[in-house]
């Protein structure tokens, strides 16, 4: 047999062998992810071609600029240099499906001569090159898992409960990958076919192979282009058995994500009573009853362990980690898999079909997800603000609360006050209607009242939406109190619905009771609408996003709600709309940092102390206001304010979200703890934030520090935004002679109406709510 024939039976049996073993083994592992996903709920609102369409743009911002990873800037640029030379390094597959036929063939079309430049050139130079930034990215993934390895550093690795040999495989198979890339390229410049001089790399490599015969030349390029093409195809199998899936569906995952993020916002599905029956189900019960983005979520985690490092539940010693909470979702879907695509019967699958997605008691053996895992959850959000990959944790979890509360009745006892209080008296603490207009009493003027099925008359253009907490719990009324003040010391027409105000629903739609909430919703939209607050043309087409939402809706005729809870916040603006609530909602940080500007509030007492603001998440992370809370607090002369570590987009929960500000928290440390820990870590005076459950949260952890001694009863204080403002007040713009400006209050602004905040250029600034700290 002469040589010329070993080697093309090496090149072609062994290629063609290689190609059809693992394109076949890969193919029929697509194949069952492809039709296990499709068992998932139909999601139309997904899958439709204007959804899709709309989502081009997000999906090359996101995965090709590798936006979201960059965030984390030294694992970011790592992920981005193996992520770009994954896509530059496919070129290589074309190059050896045709040395297979003929070792000194090339890719077509390359020969750009006219142009003065050379195609080869540019592809040799640039394949090097990435494969060089791959190999740094390989050593710098390869420390940073050796440096946070769980076995040393426990819970607090990101990489705890990580499949870790599978990270290990994947740095190892992309090693080898291009290192016989190397070795094939290498022999081309022995043999002298390189199509170029200036893949600088592998004519190195090239140089190692001097003194070898022609053959040996000839046999080393056929076995490794063989041994390459089989180290590529085992990649490939291993990707879609394993956390590496993600390099495959992450495209079709992101095309079906939510924009721009899964927060604010729950999805809703109408539930009509009439229309149920024995086959009806309410939330999610069993894997298959998850949605295929779900499904798609399941395979396109990384593992990488961003949401458990940022998860305060994780963090204070609670069972709940979301990265673990998808990987056991997947493991379950890849388990119960076959019998959902009748490849095994009852008795063959009997061990999975007897697992409960959720159990009904801490520790059920026979349980996906164990209770406390799922009750543990305050909907934050830093979980999927962190996700690197869009996984949609907060709805997974919703969905199965759902299923527990309405289906089955189980959910924590103690909730279950909250839920009838909700019900029965229109409040979560039970105070009912007749005590929702108390905190009024205090005050010196009248506020009209908004009477249901009356428009509200033209000089008043705001409702100033109190709230349950802002109305019947006794701290909030104080904050209240300062916000009512403030908008009547600014001449805000304004009014309330007192009385006729019930709640929005909020608590009971984060436990899971969907029902309760889409009640209270169709009611509070109909008192609302009939009112005058309702905007026609709808939702999306009237309210832009961020500041300039801000900025607009200031002064232009429109009536608007303002509210000072962010839960009441982001159920009006971005849930009612599903129930034919299209209202202008302003959170009171837009409101009053819209009167400084305009110089109907000036705040001229000095107070001299430190502060720090912390963010309340239903501000922050789902609706993404962090700049105007602080321009309140930053009008106050005198104040020195400090940030938290966490802040902003990444800052730390008070524990009260997701409906446990009703729930008993006695696993590990109390979140509001940890909160306030790192709060003292600035050596504040206040501590100021814009939200009811935050400030009673901050206020108990600040009084169990003076219990414990820590601090003295007095010396930390914390405050709602509003308040600090007021103090810094001295009196109210009228008694002081100055006529108010434009905007919020209406009027034309007068010269020298009062204090402006200017850029540096000296002109007005248009608040940007997304900006970075």
């Amino acid at each position: 047999m002469s040589d010329e024939t070993i080697l093309n039976l090496i090149r072609i049996v062994g290629g063609v062998a290689v190609i059809g073993v693992f394109g076949a083994w890969s193919a029929k592992r697509i194949l069952f992810l492809y039709q296990l996903a499709r068992k998932g709920r139909p999601q139309p609102d997904r899958t439709s071609r204007e959804a899709i369409v709309g989502k081009i743009k997000y999906l090359f911002t996101k995965v090709l600029g590798q936006e979201k990873l960059l965030r984390w800037s030294l694992p970011g640029v790592a992920h981005a240099f193996v992520f770009w030379s994954f896509l530059v390094v496919q070129t290589t597959l074309i190059e050896a499906a045709l040395e297979l036929i003929n070792p000194e063939w090339q890719i077509p079309f390359l020969d750009w001569s006219e142009t003065g430049v050379d195609g080869y050139d540019v592809l040799g130079f640039t394949q090097d090159l990435f494969i060089v930034l791959a190999l740094v990215a390989i050593a710098i993934f390869a420390a940073m898992r050796l440096a946070q390895d769980p076995r040393k550093q426990g819970r607090s690795s990101r990489f705890a409960g990580s499949n870790l040999n599978h990270g290990w495989w994947v740095l190892a198979g992309e090693f080898l990958v291009a290192w016989t890339l190397l070795v094939a390229h290498g022999t081309r410049f022995a043999l002298d076919h390189a199509p170029t001089d200036a893949a600088f790399l592998s004519q190195r490599f090239g140089e190692a192979f001097a003194g070898m015969t022609h053959f040996q030349l000839e046999m080393t390029s056929a076995v490794m282009l063989v041994v390459h093409l089989a180290i590529v195809g085992g990649f490939l199998v291993f990707t879609l058995h394993s956390k590496h899936l993600h390099i495959v569906t992450i495209p079709f995952q992101e095309l079906l994500a939510r924009q721009p993020k899964a927060l604010g916002a729950l999805p809703t599905e109408k539930i009509d009573m009439e229309a149920m029956d024995e086959e009806t189900i309410l939330g999610v019960g069993q894997i298959e009853h998850f949605g295929v983005k779900q499904f798609l979520d399941f395979y396109t985690c990384t593992e990488c362990g961003r949401c458990q490092s940022q998860c305060p539940a994780w963090n204070t010693g609670k069972p709940l980690n979301p990265k673990m909470l998808v990987m056991d979702l997947r493991d379950h879907a890849y388990a119960k898999g076959p019998y959902l695509l009748g490849k095994e019967d009852e008795d063959e699958a009997a061990d999975v079909l007897n697992m409960q997605l959720v159990g009904n008691e801490p520790g059920q053996d026979n349980a996906v997800i164990d209770f406390d895992v799922l009750w543990s959850c305050t909907t934050c959000g830093a979980c999927v603000e962190e996700c690197p990959v869009d996984i949609e944790h907060v709805d997974m979890i919703v969905e199965i609360r759902r299923y527990k509360a309405m289906m089955e009745s189980s959910f924590p006892q103690e909730a279950g006050v909250m839920l009838r209080n909700v019900e029965n008296s229109g409040d979560p603490w039970g105070v009912g209607a007749s005590g929702r207009e108390d905190w009024t009493d205090a005050l010196d003027f009248d506020i009209p009242r908004a009477t249901p099925g009356t428009e509200l008359p033209d000089d008043i253009e705001y409702l100033f939406w109190t709230g349950c907490a802002g109305a019947v719990d006794d701290r909030s009324k104080k904050i209240s109190r300062a916000i009512a003040q403030l908008l009547h010391d600014a001449g805000v027409g304004f009014a309330i619905l007192g009385s006729n105000e019930t709640c929005t629903g909020d608590p009971a739609r984060r436990l899971g009771m969907e029902y309760l909430f889409q009640m209270l919703a169709e009611q509070n939209v109909e008192t609302l609408n009939s009112i005058g607050m309702g905007r026609k043309g709808g939702h999306d087409e009237d309210v832009p996003d961020g500041a300039d939402f801000t900025a607009r809706s200031m002064g232009d005729g429109t009536k608007k709600i303002i509210a000072w809870c962010p839960h009441c916040f982001n159920t009006l603006k971005n849930e009612y709309p599903d129930f034919d609530g299209y209202f202008t909602v302003l959170h009171h940080s837009e409101v009053l940092s819209q009167l400084i500007d305009d110089g109907q509030i000036v705040a001229t007492t000095q107070i001299d102390k430190r502060v720090t603001y912390h963010d309340p998440c239903y501000l922050g992370r789902h609706n993404e206001v962090y700049s105007t809370p602080r321009k309140v607090v930053d009008a106050v002369p005198g104040l020195k304010p400090t940030e938290m570590t966490r802040c902003r987009s990444n800052g730390f929960c008070c524990g009260a979200g997701g409906a446990r500000m009703w729930m008993e928290e006695d696993i590990g440390k109390r979140v509001n703890i940890e909160r306030i820990d790192e709060a003292l870590e600035t050596d504040p005076e206040l501590i100021t934030t814009a939200c009811p459950f935050c400030t009673t949260m901050l206020t108990d952890g600040i009084a169990q520090k003076v219990q414990e001694g820590r601090l003295t009863d007095g010396q930390v204080e914390v405050l709602d935004i509003s308040e600090v403002l007021e103090r810094g007040k001295t009196l109210p713009m009228a008694a002081q002679g100055v006529k108010v400006g434009a905007g919020v209050g209406g009027g034309e602004a007068a010269a020298g109406s009062g204090p402006k905040v200017a850029d540096e250029t000296g002109e007005q600034p248009i608040e940007d709510d997304t900006a970075p700290a």
